[in-house]
Formats: structure tokens, C-alpha cells, sequence
């Protein structure tokens, strides 16, 4: 019995509230880690890592060996993407510019390659819906706009190019 006790003691003792911590911190650790190594990567695919890691950075480290496994002893934005599964934001920030410019046929043609990748369109319009609550932060508060995700000058030029109201627009049709 009074084993019992201690052993529920223990366990209501042990409890951790751990903080998730910054995709910043994360990527600079990789980085680090990386470096010491002697390992070649690119800040994008430690970025979309620090992503995936959503706060973790035991996640992150897992999610490192098994992309230099991938990558073949490197680690590289494009095998990241293909290993996560994750959209090229690049692409899809292409795409707003696009959009941006009213190159209609462009845009189609774009669509059109990004189609024959077959991705989860959901992921595509989740990194849409990403681009521009980023981009109406742009508009509204510059300075607040961070370069986490490699987009900030590409941001800020769309936010000269687009009012406010065709932001929320493009957003609304995302959902319609």
C-alpha cells in the first residue's frame, strides 16, 4: 500500500510544463550543429525542420538525422520539402506575385506545374493563408514583419503593390 502511495506521489511530482520553444532558436541550433559537423545545408531546409519541429526541438533532432539520411549526408531545401511533404513557399509566393501583376495566363501556367507536383492543395492553400495574414501584417505594421520564413523583402514589395482590400479579398476567396 504505502509503496503504492509514493509511486502516485511521485508521479503527480513529475509533471514538466515545457515551453515550446523558438523557430529561431531551433534553426540556429541546427545550424550550429550542422556546422560542427561539417555537414552542408541550406537556411530553408533548417527552416522548414524548425517548422515541422512545431516548438520541439527533441522533434527537430530527430527530424535532422532522418534528413541528412535522405539527403545523403546533406541537407538540402528541396529533399526537405520532399521528405516532409511540405509545399515550396517560394512557389507559392510566386504565385501572389502573379496574382499581384494580373498576369492571368502566367498565373494558370503556374497552377498548372504546381499541379503536375501533386501536392495536398490543402497544404497550398494553408501556405497561401500564411503568405497573406503575413503580407496584411506587412501592410499594417512593417517593422513587426520577421524573415523567419524567408519572405520579408518579397513581402513588404507586395504590400506597395496590393491595397489592403485585395489582400482580404484573395483571403475571403481562399474559403469560398
Amino acid at each position: 500500500g504505502s509503496e503504492m502511495c509514493i509511486r502516485d506521489s511521485l508521479s503527480r511530482c513529475l509533471q514538466f510544463n515545457l515551453k515550446r520553444l523558438p523557430l529561431e532558436l531551433i534553426h540556429g541550433h541546427l545550424a550550429h550543429i550542422l556546422d560542427a559537423e561539417g555537414v552542408e545545408s541550406d537556411s530553408g531546409a533548417l527552416l522548414e525542420l524548425a517548422r515541422a519541429a512545431d516548438g520541439s526541438m527533441r522533434d527537430a533532432l530527430s527530424l535532422l538525422d532522418q534528413a541528412i539520411a535522405y539527403g545523403g549526408g546533406r541537407v538540402a531545401l528541396a529533399e526537405v520539402q520532399e521528405m516532409l511533404g511540405t509545399i515550396d513557399r517560394g512557389r507559392v509566393l510566386r504565385l501572389l506575385q502573379t496574382l499581384a501583376a494580373g498576369d492571368a495566363e502566367t498565373l494558370l501556367e503556374q497552377v498548372g506545374q504546381l499541379a503536375e507536383q501533386s501536392p495536398d492543395f490543402a497544404d497550398v492553400l494553408e501556405a497561401l493563408n500564411s503568405s497573406l495574414h503575413r503580407l496584411a501584417l506587412a501592410q499594417q505594421v512593417p517593422t513587426a514583419l520577421d524573415d523567419s520564413l524567408g519572405d520579408r523583402e518579397a513581402l513588404l514589395a507586395l504590400a506597395e503593390q496590393l491595397s489592403a482590400e485585395q489582400v482580404q479579398l484573395y483571403y475571403c476567396l481562399l474559403y469560398t
